[in-house]
C-alpha cells in the first residue's frame, strides 16, 4: 500500500503538469518551423500562357536577386498595380470600346504611356 502512495505522489496531477507547461511557454522559446508570413494568402490556381509564365519567371529571377520574393507575391503586386491603373483611368477606359482582352491590354498600355 505504501508503494502505491509513493507512485501516485511522484506522477503528479494534471494541474501540476499544466503549470509546468505554462512556465515553459512563458520562457519565450521560439516555435519550431517557418514563421508565418506577414500577409496570409489564399491558394488560387492561375493558368498562364507560355509567354506569361516566361515573363513571370524572368521577373521573379531579376527581383529575387535584389530581395527575397516569391511568385505569388509578384502576382499580388501585379493585381494591385492593375487595379490602381484601372481606377486612375476610370473614365478613359469606360469611354473606349473594350470588347476583348486584347482591346483591354491596348487601353491599359495607352493609359500607362500617357
Amino acid at each position: 500500500m505504501a508503494k502505491r502512495q509513493n507512485e501516485s505522489s511522484t506522477q503528479g496531477t494534471f494541474a501540476q503538469l499544466y503549470e509546468v507547461q505554462e512556465e515553459l511557454s512563458r520562457r519565450g522559446v521560439k516555435p519550431l518551423g517557418r514563421p508565418p508570413k506577414k500577409i496570409r494568402r489564399k491558394p488560387t490556381t492561375v493558368h498562364l500562357a507560355q509567354s506569361e509564365h516566361r515573363n513571370l519567371s524572368k521577373l521573379h529571377m531579376l527581383l529575387n536577386e535584389q530581395f527575397s520574393i516569391n511568385r505569388s507575391e509578384l502576382v499580388g503586386v501585379a493585381i494591385d498595380v492593375l487595379a490602381e491603373v484601372v481606377e486612375i483611368a476610370g473614365d478613359k477606359l469606360s469611354d473606349e470600346a473594350i470588347t476583348s482582352l486584347e482591346s483591354f491590354k491596348r487601353a491599359i498600355y495607352d493609359v500607362i504611356k500617357s
